[in-house]
């Protein structure tokens, strides 16, 4: 008896053990879910009305240094242009640019409180560069200090560029 139950044990260990690979070819190939692992600021700067905004020259993971800026007026802009790295290249990802003020720039007509950020929800594929710009539009908006561009992909900031209103 003992040996008859030892017996159906091992047949049905070598039957598993020989359909779990056919089992295992006989599924779809399932694709990994796009993943951003950095983004890699390509350019930021900025420019004035009618004046292009030029790339810089350097190409770092993550830049945290601060670009002083002084007589802005309304029609300058700041942007930004990031490259998102990560797994499978060319895959769209979504990410959200935000620019975070220093101080309150107005408030908001629906709620009625101050506006801290501005933030703009955007769709990127991996290794391709995207370009995001903030323009002053009004004097309500030129707030001196220091402003924040931020990257973000869900919950995770990814990348942040500081730069100053004197």
């Amino acid at each position: 008896m003992v040996q008859g139950f030892f017996r159906a044990a091992f047949v049905c260990a070598a039957m598993l053990s020989l359909a779990g690979p056919v089992r295992a070819q006989s599924q779809p190939d399932s694709k990994s879910a796009p993943h951003v692992e950095y983004v890699e600021i390509v350019s930021s700067g900025f420019g004035g009305p009618g004046e292009p905004v030029t790339r810089g020259k350097f190409r770092e993971k993550f830049f945290n240094r601060t670009m002083l800026r002084t007589g802005v007026a309304v029609g300058t802009t700041f942007t930004v242009t990031v490259r998102p790295v990560g797994q499978p290249e060319g895959a769209e990802v979504a990410l959200r640019f935000v620019w975070r003020t220093p101080r309150p720039i107005g408030k908001d007509s629906k709620t009625g409180k101050a506006i801290r950020e501005i933030s703009e929800d955007v769709t990127a594929k991996l290794g391709q560069e995207i370009s995001k710009t903030f323009e002053f539009r009004n004097e309500e908006q030129i707030v001196k200090g220091t402003w924040r561009a931020e990257v973000w992909n869900g919950s995770r900031k990814i990348a942040t560029r500081r730069f100053a209103i004197r």
